[in-house]
């Protein structure tokens, strides 16, 4: 009878991470159309300018997430990818919004050997862009950043953006839509967040925490934390 438990547990286990990569799918697909126009758009931009160096360097980091996102089966990576894929993207933005966004990037070269599940930090980015950003705003007051650090056996990743001021009830809503709900959002927002919380408590048995806060100084503060892997740890 424990057998036939443990069984079902784990077979209902496989099914829940196979449906959140199957919603990963789907918003890379949903996503990178939309953010190929626009990356695409800049690019050409730069080319009637004749500015080739900086075209050659923008469509190589373009190729390089084009080529990340190309392989859903795989579901880690090493921190060191999933930092130079924010990277990439982040890089892109700014030719498309120059010199209207901060943004800092604080992880230490000792951690980028991790092992951690893949699409976890760009849509940190994304999610920035698409309810924070101000493009009539000044450039400080558009500001993204990742902090990552490691407390004992765990990593820490804390991102913080600005935006508008969410109250504590939109707040509460939010959280309930991403944690509680096993329904998708279906392009709701926090449709992105809600993979990453789901990924990450499916991978982890629930040693995993992801936690939303609204900072005294306004904007939306995300932090996650769960086991921090080597690469020969997770072999």
């Amino acid at each position: 009878m424990i057998e036939r438990i443990d069984d079902l547990i784990q077979r209902e286990y496989r099914l829940a991470l196979e449906n959140r990569t199957n919603e990963l799918r789907a918003l890379q697909a949903q996503t990178n159309p939309h953010f190929l126009f626009n990356a695409l758009q800049s690019i050409g931009t730069l080319a009637l300018k004749g500015d080739g160096k900086t075209v050659y360097r923008l469509i190589t980091q373009l190729s390089s997430m084009m080529r990340y996102t190309m392989h859903p089966d795989e579901s880690f990576v090493t921190l060191k990818r999933e930092v130079d894929h924010l990277t990439s993207y982040i890089r892109l933005q700014q030719v498309r919004f120059p010199d209207q966004f901060v943004v800092e990037v604080d992880v230490p070269e000792s951690l980028l050997d991790l092992i951690v599940p893949k699409m976890i930090l760009q849509p940190l980015a994304e999610n920035f862009f698409k309810h924070g950003f101000e493009r009539d705003g000044a450039t400080a007051a558009n500001r993204f950043s990742v902090r990552i650090h490691q407390a004992g056996p765990h990593l820490v990743i804390h991102c913080e953006n600005s935006g508008r001021d969410i109250s504590d009830e939109e707040l509460t809503l939010l959280k309930e839509r991403i944690e509680v709900s096993t329904q998708p959002l279906n392009g709701a927002e926090g449709t992105g967040l809600k993979n990453i919380r789901d990924r990450l408590m499916l991978n982890y048995n629930r040693e995993a925490q992801f936690m939303l806060a609204t900072p005294e100084t306004g904007g939306f503060r995300i932090v996650m934390r769960f086991p921090a892997v080597k690469e020969t740890d997770a072999s």
